[in-house]
């Protein structure tokens, strides 16, 4: 079969063939080397001073082992600890299920090793002792913890997390700890090297005259991207927030709503050491003097917001200016590049605004910060939420936050219907994108299209044939063809479809015998295996589906057999729950990735994992049996069935923008669709 249009696309000169280990459906392979058909596709690795261990810790169904395997879990983060501290020269990743660990942990490492304790997620994954002594002491050495909720700690020195060696705290929640009876450090004491990256410290004390109420730093502090809100000293401390002693650096965090009660001073920040804030939102913070900062050393201040501090106002003691910053007050001495004192700053309301990490307060156009910074000395790139500078106008606002141009209306939700001679049909009619072009457009003659997937931000799509031959739309762009069957002389007519690799780098084809082939040859990333290579017969593959990210593919058989590959998790198949079929047609994965859908061709639809059903043709009452496709929305709470004469059925919040029959078009050979918008 001539196919003109590839003539123009550029081609490459070999394959990753398919793959060689067992999978039984439902398991998960992630494979680091692939050996088949003579080519070895190896991922390169560079060498490292250390070699590297995972142990894995899961309390529920844990046991006291001192390996902590991922078979035989440990029971505790303390037993991961021992096992971790029985090798040597290793780099140790411990792995922690999501539960509830009532423990105290101790890290001693030795200079010749790092040491990562990696949570599910902090909302998940909860340390919490409740007994006298830190949650978490690092004594010594290079620890990360990432991931965690670390609460109910009381020390006199860093309830939470003590730290007297080089430490990460990433992606965790530290809440509800306290530094008693004058301590220091309620969330966080440090008095070595600590980096805190997108962290929340909230609800933290040093009761009874203690300073520093989530942090205190008595050496090298680096904060990015971090929530600092609701501590307290209530009993007259210091540095309701932060209490630095040492050297402090605050970029992108917000530090709001904390308090030094009584005759404490420093609400948000005391500063007896070196401070430097930058991009960083100081707001609704209280004490008796600098409400916001106390400043007895060197703070320097840029970028920064700081208001609705109370009742001694923003800033004790003069800071050093380091240009264009905002502050509703005059007493942090700010200078004229600066504004200070305005009662133009407008209304102040600290919120999300647009953005996953700390809050911030929102400026307006009628702001006397806005567009006050001269595009020359727009130095930042970012603003605290990590947005661009400039945002609206050629110039920069002052403070931590740059208002952004209003986003773009979104394009009418719709679908593109492909045909089997590659004609593209784009619902809703008349829109401005979706179409990109087509077969029949450009004069290719086909009559074997099986698939259509979008390219990278659904800036256009692919189409594939049976032959494994690959067409891109638009024609001639940079990005979205990576080769094709014929095109590498291989001769198959039993490809049934495409789905996009990790990023939209290239794309994986599969046959009705489940053989997968992934396109760039040779690329690292995008090949999981395939049936043929685990020793599976079988010819009624009927479709495949990537797992978001593209780190794995589901693949799904006539009868709803599934057989998952990577970190595609499996969640059941009809087989296994005893359903007889053999009109399945389709399969598309839930947002998540964490459940999928299968189609039949009567419109019956059958939902896995977290994959929610919103109805189907027989739960209607309509009978066909030509439904081709099932095309989720963006956000999972819905789906289209799309038949092969273009008719449209939706579901949930899909809406129908239109079908063939309903324009008037008679055809029968579409063969599956793409959401657009």
């Amino acid at each position: 079969m001539s196919h003109p249009v590839r003539l123009f696309l550029h081609r490459l000169a070999s394959i990753i063939p398919r793959g060689p280990k067992l999978l039984r459906p439902g398991a998960t392979i992630s494979l680091g080397l692939l050996l088949a058909a003579g080519f070895l596709v190896a991922q390169s690795s560079v060498a490292s001073a250390l070699s590297s261990t995972t142990l894995s810790v899961n309390g529920l169904t844990g046991t006291s082992n001192p390996n902590c395997t991922a078979t035989t879990p440990c029971k505790t983060i303390s037993e991961g600890v021992t096992a971790a501290e029985l090798l040597s020269n290793t780099a140790v990743t411990i792995d922690v299920a999501a539960d509830t660990y009532n423990e105290q942990v101790t890290l001693s490492v030795p200079s010749t090793d790092t040491l990562t304790i990696q949570g599910a997620a902090s909302s998940t994954t909860i340390l919490n002792d409740g007994a006298s002594g830190s949650d978490i002491t690092i004594s010594l050495g290079t620890a990360t913890i990432d991931g965690l909720t670390i609460s109910g700690g009381q020390s006199s020195t860093g309830g939470g997390v003590f730290n007297n060696g080089t430490a990460t705290l990433a992606n965790d929640t530290i809440s509800g700890d306290s530094a008693p009876s004058g301590g220091l450090g309620g969330g966080v004491f440090n008095n070595g090297t600590a980096t805190l990256a997108n962290d929340t410290i909230s609800g933290d004390s040093a009761p009874s005259g203690g300073d520093g109420g989530g942090v205190f730093n008595n050496g090298t502090a680096t904060l990015a991207n971090d929530t600092i809100s609701g501590d307290s000293v209530p009993s007259g401390g210091d540095g309701g927030g932060v209490f630095n002693n040492g050297t402090a650096t605050l970029t992108n965090v917000t530090v709001s709503g904390n308090s030094a009660a009584s005759s404490g001073q420093g609400g948000g920040l005391f500063n007896n050491g070196t401070a430097t804030l930058t991009n960083v939102t100081v707001s609704g913070n209280s004490a008796s003097a600098g409400g916001g900062v106390y400043n007895l050393s060197t703070t320097a201040i840029a970028n920064s917001l700081l208001a609705v501090n109370t009742p001694g106002g923003s800033c004790f003691g003069i800071v050093t200016d380091g240009s264009y910053n905002v502050a509703d007050d005059s007493t942090c001495g700010f200078g004229s590049t600066s504004i200070s004192n305005s009662s133009t700053i407008g209304p102040l309301s600290l919120a999300a605004n647009g953005s996953t990490g700390p809050q911030t307060e929102a400026i307006t156009s009628s702001s006397s910060a806005f567009n006050e910074v001269p595009t020359s000395a727009c130095t930042l790139t970012t603003d605290e939420r990590g947005l661009p500078r400039p945002g609206v106008g050629s110039n920069c606002d002052a403070g931590a936050f740059e208002l952004q141009p209003p986003p773009p209306p979104a394009p009418t939700p719709g679908y593109d219907l492909a045909g089997a001679d590659g004609g593209v049909f784009v619902f809703p009619t008349g829109q401005s994108s979706g179409f990109f072009g087509s077969l029949p457009g450009l004069g290719v003659k086909v009559n074997n299209i099986v698939g259509i997937v979008p390219t990278n931000n659904f800036t256009g799509y692919n189409l594939v044939g049976s032959d494994g031959g690959v067409f891109v739309f638009p024609t001639g762009q940079s990005s979205g063809y990576y080769g094709s069957l014929p095109g590498l002389g291989v001769h198959v007519s039993n490809v049934v479809g495409i789905v996009p690799t990790n990023n939209y780098t290239g794309y994986d084809l599969v046959g009705s015998d489940g053989g997968v082939f992934v396109f760039p040859t040779g690329q690292s990333s995008g090949y999981y295996g395939s049936l043929p290579g685990l020793g599976v017969h079988v010819s009624d593959i009927v479709g495949i589906v990537a797992s978001p990210g593209g780190g794995g593919y589901f693949l799904v058989g006539k009868d709803g057999g599934v057989f998952t590959f990577g970190n595609a998790p499996f969640f059941g198949s009809l087989p296994g729950i005893g359903v007889t079929v053999s009109d399945i047609t389709g399969i598309a994965s839930s947002p998540d990735g964490q459940g999928y859908y299968l189609v039949g061709a009567d419109g019956a639809v059958y939902a896995f994992g977290d994959a929610h059903s919103f109805g189907s043709l027989p739960g209607l009452g309509v009978s066909v049996s030509n439904i081709v496709s099932i095309v989720p929305t963006p956000d999972g709470a819905g789906y289209w069935l799309i038949g092969s004469d273009g008719g449209v059925f939706a579901f949930g919040d899909a809406t129908s923008q239109g079908s063939l029959p309903g324009v008037g078009v008679h055809v029968n050979n579409v063969v599956g669709a793409v959401p657009t918008g």
